[in-house]
C-alpha cells in the first residue's frame, strides 16, 4: 500500500508533466462527506440552460499528436473541449472558472532532467512555458446530468406523465420501507 506523507497534499503529475494513463481494478474514490461540504443547493435556471447546451456539444475526437503518429489508426474519444464549455457557460451568464469542472493551468519555463549520460550524469533539457485547459469529468458529467434531468422532466410534464419518487416517509425512521410514488399514464 502506498501512503502519502500528508492528507490531501499531493498530486500524481501536474498539468505540464502528466502521467499517460492510470490502470486500476477500481475507479477513484473521492470524499463526499456531508460534514465537509456546504449545503448542496439547487441549480439556477442559467446553470440548467448551460448544462443542456453542454450535453449537445458531446462529440467524437482524436488527439492531434496521435493523428500525426498513427494517422487513420488514431483512436477516437468521446467528449468536448474546455474552450467550447467556457463559451457556453459565458453565454449563459456564468463565470466558468467558478465551477470545479473547468481547469486552466499555466507553468513557467524550467530545466528538467530528460535522461542520464552513463546512467549517472543527468542530461538537462528545457520545458517550455505554457498552459493547458482540462476538465474534471466526474463533475462535468454530473453538471450535464442535471440538464438532462431537467429536459426529461419537462418532457414528462408536457406528456402528463411526470411523477415523483420518494424514499421512506417524512418521519425520518430509517427502518421504514421505501415509498414509491409514480403518476400513471393518463
Amino acid at each position: 500500500i502506498m501512503y502519502p506523507g500528508a492528507d490531501n497534499a499531493y498530486s500524481i503529475g501536474n498539468s505540464s508533466m502528466r502521467v499517460s494513463a492510470v490502470y486500476a481494478a477500481n475507479g477513484a474514490i473521492q470524499t463526499s462527506d456531508a460534514r465537509l461540504k456546504s449545503e448542496v443547493r439547487k441549480f439556477t435556471d442559467n446553470e440548467i440552460a448551460a448544462a443542456k447546451l453542454l450535453s449537445q456539444e458531446i462529440g467524437i475526437y482524436s488527439w492531434l499528436a496521435k493523428q500525426v503518429a498513427e494517422g487513420k489508426n488514431a483512436r477516437e474519444h468521446i467528449g468536448l473541449t474546455v474552450q467550447r464549455a467556457i463559451e457556453i457557460m459565458e453565454s449563459c451568464g456564468l463565470d466558468p472558472m467558478h465551477y470545479g469542472f473547468i481547469c486552466h493551468d499555466e507553468w513557467e519555463e524550467e530545466d528538467i532532467i530528460i535522461g542520464y549520460e552513463d546512467d549517472v550524469n543527468p542530461i538537462i533539457g528545457k520545458k517550455e512555458a505554457g498552459d493547458r485547459y482540462s476538465f474534471r469529468y466526474d463533475q462535468l458529467n454530473l453538471f450535464i446530468a442535471s440538464g438532462i434531468e431537467a429536459r426529461l422532466s419537462a418532457i414528462e410534464d408536457k406528456l402528463g406523465i411526470g411523477g415523483t419518487f420518494a424514499m421512506g416517509s417524512n418521519t425520518g425512521n430509517a427502518d421504514e420501507k421505501p415509498v414509491h410514488q409514480y403518476r400513471d399514464w393518463e
